[in-house]
């Protein structure tokens, strides 16, 4: 704290040093914020990103946008207009965005959902007018789309997708957009007259991230929907009760060596194979979607990124990619990780519904799986297993809203039931049973607290591959998966502020030693946590800094018997530099923990975060945590060590994206003694986007922990997020011994593999 706190009060003198103003003298910000948009009949568009059309020229422009980043309702400089109308199946959204300098225009040809670090506009549309919920829906300048679902507070879904027809057009001094949205793609109320909420946006990254509205946003707004804009006009539109079919076909070949102990045993080549499956989407109502699959083919087209675990006692949670789970995943968010559901591993058929019924948004997944894992949390952490046993889970979800703000109370409930050894239909050996109440409340607008109550029912399976004899509870049960019966329970609270200036969460969580989610992510339990992040934000905006933000994070710990088990506090400075420079300074100036009987006290060390994101063709960042580490052993003690990880992006053209990243990690007995863990992770991705549906990609890996070294190619053509045809492989190799026990990097497993699915929407 004695470093850290002069560091600030120099930053804030030397800002104030080269203050600058921007200049609001004769700006005035939109106040009548309504949009009010005229139906077209048979408007005959043609999606090129020119609007020459008659209704694109009969329509009102809106224009008088304001800067919202860095400065705050401020003139902008350049102009951006809107212009919108509807037709029977489609609302039309047209954008007008100049450039004084169109050879400075951040564009990428690329996939979707990788336009972020580029140029690009678009709107938010919260179709209900609850602010709960809304569509993001944004395209670059060569036309690419990025879409991504916005829940409140200010959450956002990366992997959302939809069906929406984009294109876009450079001038000499302008850029435009050109957006069609199916009414079939998106969710409203069913009734005649819609009256929905929205933003228009447009980002422009040049010596800071500039960041346009035509909403005037706050600082002191609490989430994005505090304010909005209201659309109008939009009279007798029907989503239908669609009906999507996809199915797919897929074609491999896998093979290994047969003796992962010997390189010189034989390479053993399976027979191809042949799979289908399909995936059916219905609209019950504009409202409601149901989805059945059978069969479906969740196989990783971009594997995961490797991640290090040495010296870390927790499971590693991966996000979910898989489309089936992805669309209206929302709905299940709760503050414990009660649904993680890639603890849904490999489903032979799963059905689906979400939606909203009047005021409640409802969710429910059943699945049958074939290969049920895993994560059997303890005190100081958690172990992973993944098994040959067959589960079915059921999944319920209701949410009712309360007041037109983020505000709800909601109910939870999972249920696991996992099958004895072999294929009989629920020959039910073990389950787990989840379920509680949670909510948000927001009051006086920048205040909320959030809760929930949640009880765990379990009754293990007998499986003998897992014989822990450790026990809990008091040595009433025993960490072995041998058939016991126990329940616990877990509670959470916590008070929010989010505003202009200063901003924290003070939160309590609990959990028994006996609790346990399999179809959530749990990677500890038995404890009690009182913690807190504080930082308060300082905007400058000088020719040095855009934001400072100082701040803390503070944390003490305790088992269920009231033990203290660990104590943390970590002051820490968010500094925003001009031309796109961010870094995040942090020093864990109290890091003391319990592990193994031996409560370790001073494992102090430093951490930095830094992105620069200055030039268009290369963006990179570090991350640095140096210091003393506590060595999770049989006979722990505090070390020394560090981990760094280095990621770049070069773009030498603008459809060729390369990204390197490497992470390294390195503990050792003292500082400058003998190594205990030492290793890297290195990866590559290399995409080259030869038009908007044609694509090559390459991943290589190489982690030299385990020694093992991978590329996957891919070819692949994406007519739309879900009618796509794929042409890969993916070959392993590791650093095995041969007969004469002499090591050397032997293909150890290889597939090939080809995939197609088409999207009937009807």
């Amino acid at each position: 704290m004695r470093i850290i706190l002069p560091i600030i009060i120099f930053f804030l003198h030397f800002s104030t040093v080269f203050s600058q103003s921007a200049d609001t003298s004769s700006f005035k910000v939109n106040t009548d914020l309504e949009i009010k948009i005229k139906k077209f009949d048979n408007p005959d568009i043609k999606i090129d990103g020119v609007l020459d059309e008659a209704p694109w020229l009969k329509s009102p422009r809106f224009g008088n946008f304001c800067e919202i980043e860095p400065h705050e309702k401020t003139k902008p400089s350049e102009n951006t207009e809107v212009v919108m109308f509807y037709d029977e199946d489609n609302l039309y959204i047209g954008i007008i965005c100049y450039d004084s300098d169109m050879t400075k225009v951040r564009k990428t040809l690329t996939d979707r959902d990788r336009i972020f670090s580029d140029d690009w506009a678009g709107i938010i549309l919260d179709s209900y007018s609850e602010s709960k919920q809304a569509y993001e829906l944004f395209v670059n300048p060569l036309g690419i789309q990025g879409d991504l679902m916005w829940t409140a507070p200010g959450n956002e879904d990366t992997n959302f997708d939809a069906i929406w027809y984009s294109d876009a057009k450079l001038y000499k001094d302008r850029w435009t957009i050109e957006i069609a949205i199916p009414f079939k793609s998106i969710r409203f109320p069913n009734k005649k007259i819609q009256d929905w909420r929205l933003h228009i946006l447009r980002t422009r990254p040049r010596e800071n991230r500039e960041q346009y509205s035509w909403v005037p946003v706050s600082r002191d707004d609490a989430t994005l929907f505090t304010r909005y804009a209201s659309l109008k006009g939009i009279e007798n539109v029907k989503a239908g009760n669609n009906l999507e079919i996809l199915p797919y076909t897929l074609g491999s070949q896998a093979g290994r060596i047969s003796d992962f102990e010997n390189s010189d045993s034989k390479f053993e080549n399976e027979d191809i194979k042949g799979q289908v499956g399909v995936n059916v989407k219905y609209g019950i109502t504009s409202n409601l979607t149901s989805d059945f699959t059978v069969n479906p083919d969740f196989s990783q087209i971009e594997s995961d990124a490797g991640q290090i675990d040495v010296n870390n006692p927790y499971a590693l949670y991966y996000n979910e990619k898989r489309p089936f789970f992805i669309e209206g995943s929302s709905i299940f968010n709760t503050p414990f990780n009660i649904v993680y559901t890639r603890a849904i591993n490999n489903p032979l058929a799963a059905f689906k519904m979400t939606g909203k019924i009047g005021k409640y948004d409802i969710g429910y997944i059943s699945a049958y799986d074939r290969n049920s894992p895993f994560v059997i949390p303890h005190e100081e952490g958690s172990d992973f297993l993944l098994t040959d046993r067959k589960s079915l889970s059921n999944i319920l979800r209701l949410k009712r809203s309360i007041n037109s703000d983020d505000s709800y109370i909601g109910f939870l409930l999972t249920d696991r039931q996992v099958n004895k050894q072999g294929d009989k239909f629920l020959d039910v050996d073990g389950y787990n049973r989840v379920f509680g109440i949670d909510g948000n409340y927001r009051f006086l607008e920048n205040y909320s607290v959030t809760f929930q109550i949640v009880k765990y029912i379990t009754k293990e399976i007998n499986y003998t591959e897992y014989d822990n004899t450790s026990t809990f509870s008091g040595g009433k049960h025993t960490m072995a998966l041998d058939g016991e019966e126990f329940s616990g329970f877990g509670n959470y609270i916590a008070l929010n502020r989010s505003a202009r200036h200063w901003n924290f969460t003070v939160d309590y969580y609990d959990a028994s030693a006996n609790a346990r989610r399999d179809n959530g992510f749990m990677n500890a339990n038995d404890f009690r946590k009182l913690e807190t992040s504080q930082n308060y934000v300082f905007y400058p905006e000088t020719k040095l800094f855009n934001r400072i933000s100082p701040g803390f994070y503070a944390m003490v710990r305790h088992n269920t018997e009231g033990k203290l088990r660990e104590e943390f506090f970590a002051p820490s400075v968010n500094l925003n530099f001009a031309k796109q420079i961010y870094l995040y300074l942090q020093f864990f100036a109290v890091n003391n923990e319990q592990f193994n009987g031996v409560y370790h006290q001073g494992a102090r060390r430093f951490s930095l975060n830094l992105n620069v994101n200055t030039y268009n063709n290369l963006t990179w960042g570090a991350w640095l945590s140096m210091g003393k580490y506590i060595v999770r052993s049989s006979d722990p003690y505090i070390g020394w060590g560090y981990n760094l990880e280095l990621w770049q992006t070069i773009k030498p053209i603008d459809r060729l994206t390369i990204e390197n990243d490497w992470n390294y990690f390195e503990i050792a007995k003292n500082f400058g003694g003998e190594k205990l863990f030492v290793g890297y992770i290195v990866r590559n991705k290399s995409s080259l986007q030869i038009d908007k549906n044609f694509a090559l990609r390459l991943i290589t890996q190489y982690d030299s922990f385990s020694g093992n070294f991978n590329f996957n190619p891919l070819f692949s053509f994406k007519l739309n997020p879900f009618s796509i045809f794929y042409v890969g492989s993916t070959f392993n190799y590791d650093d095995i011994t041969n007969s004469n026990g002499v090591p050397r990097y032997t293909l150890s497993g290889r597939q090939y593999f080809l995939k197609f699915q088409y999207l009937w929407r009807m």
